[in-house]
């Protein structure tokens, strides 16, 4: 397999789904010099399936070798090097198809479950860098129940019912793991944490500028007021939804684009399932604990 050589630097948008991944997504896509899609999956879908497949290839080659050619088998194991190589070059290929204009210094994917394959990238991609978003977990699980709604579990909003509970907890599982992994990563090594860019949604949404021009200068790309009021135009809530912020739309992918929805909405046994699975992560990403669960 060849690829053409990549002029560009690798990007990976990461985050608990529900937390403002497609949002990133499209701020680094509206920057000249970024091209960023979303839903490449690649490590799960990709990357650790070839792996599997080549070194499970490696293991039948050398049972053969022992078996029938005692030594002098014509076909030799693929080396590691080159496992990952032709992992690499496959990812590279399928990412080059967004057809990256030019003067395009970064090539990126927004995929959530990244948060499950950093080391993986890293491996794979030396030189990448990783933006991880976060939201607080009670915002996501109000996101969750409504996207439960859209999928046609009738009662999700209906506090007290089964379904809602389960979708809450299921909700704070996922932030729990999906948070916990990047931590994780980060305390790995310090050279983790150097390629990691951390974004709060809620700063996000109240101080956009200063947040956008702190991320693009991570990437070491324009970030100037211009630049900045370009991006912002792009892709504020109302440019994505056709609606003024606030202004809600159960139907809708951008359903109401504001911090603390959960307010009101959320009844204390939910803010417990939350708290029990997320609180001490809760603490780290900054986010106060109301209900005195126990995590």
């Amino acid at each position: 397999m060849t690829v053409p050589q990549a002029r560009f630097r690798p990007l990976f948008v990461c985050g608990s789904p529900k937390s403002g991944t497609t949002w990133l997504q499209k701020i680094l896509d509206a920057h000249s010099q970024i091209a960023c899609a979303g839903e490449g999956h690649f490590i799960e879908q990709i990357a650790n399936p070839m792996v599997r497949l080549l070194r499970g290839y490696n293991a039948k080659l050398k049972q053969v070798d022992e078996r029938v050619f005692q030594g002098r088998a014509p076909y030799q194991p693929l080396a590691e090097a080159e496992i990952i190589q032709i992992a690499r070059e496959m990812i590279v290929r399928l990412m080059l198809r967004q057809q990256p204009p030019a003067g395009t210094l970064w090539l990126g994917d927004k995929t959530p479950r990244y948060t499950e394959g950093l080391k993986e990238l890293k491996i794979l991609f030396p030189a990448a860098r990783f933006i991880h978003i976060v939201r607080d977990p009670r915002d996501v699980a109000v996101s969750r129940l409504h996207h439960a709604k859209r999928a046609g579990y009738d009662d999700a909003l209906t506090a007290g019912s089964d379904t809602y509970y389960e979708m809450v907890g299921n909700a704070a599982a996922a932030w729990a793991q999906h948070n916990g992994n990047v931590a994780a990563f980060v305390a790995l090594a310090p050279a983790n944490a150097e390629m990691l860019h951390q974004i709060g949604y809620e700063r996000l949404l109240s101080d956009f500028d200063r947040v956008a021009a702190e991320l693009f200068a991570f990437l070491d790309v324009d970030h100037g007021p211009t630049v900045i009021a370009k991006v912002r135009s792009e892709t504020d809530f109302e440019q994505l939804s056709g609606r003024k912020q606030g202004d809600e739309d159960p139907a809708s992918f951008f359903r109401k684009g504001v911090a603390g929805d959960w307010k009101g909405r959320l009844d204390q046994r939910a803010l417990e399932i939350i708290e029990q699975q997320c609180g001490k992560l809760m603490g780290r990403y900054g986010y106060n604990r109301l209900s005195g669960a126990s995590a």
